[in-house]
């Protein structure tokens, strides 16, 4: 067993400070991550001055099972993940069943302009942020492409 110098001031206010990130990150955009062995999808959500774009993994998920609301600066992603019919499940780690995810966005949007795009088992949703007295979100479902 060694000793050393513990610098506690030092570690707490190392602590603190990585809290006060994580929780501005949060709060931005009203992310938290899923429980594991949740059914919801795991996100990135990326930010420039033209866009906030999220990324979303939902391999096994059909587009048309997939359902995207905006209103009143939130997003929420509903969908379902079925179950390969006619075989047993051995192993399961990508659950089936429903699912349901929402984000605060926290910046205003252009509604009109949002982009959502299913590939490769990633959902890109594109949420332009409005031009100098742009409109801001109102309640708008949206198509995903």
């Amino acid at each position: 067993m060694s000793i050393r110098d513990w610098d506690l001031p030092g570690e707490l206010f190392w602590f603190g400070d990585e809290l006060s990130r994580l929780g501005f990150r949060i709060r931005r955009h009203g992310a938290r991550p899923p429980q594991p062995g949740s059914r919801a999808p795991q996100v990135d959500i990326h930010e420039n001055d033209e866009a906030v774009i999220l990324l979303l993994d939902l391999p096994g998920v059909r587009k048309e099972d997939i359902s995207l609301q905006l209103y009143s600066g939130s997003l929420t992603l509903e969908g379902k993940r079925t179950r390969l019919a006619g075989t047993r499940d051995v192993r399961l780690e990508r659950p089936a069943g429903r699912f349901r995810r929402s984000f605060r966005i926290g910046v205003p949007v252009e509604p009109a302009k949002v982009q959502a795009r299913y590939r490769d088992g990633v959902l890109e949703i594109a949420l332009p942020k409005p031009g100098p007295g742009g409109p801001a979100a109102a309640g708008v479902r949206l198509a995903v492409e």
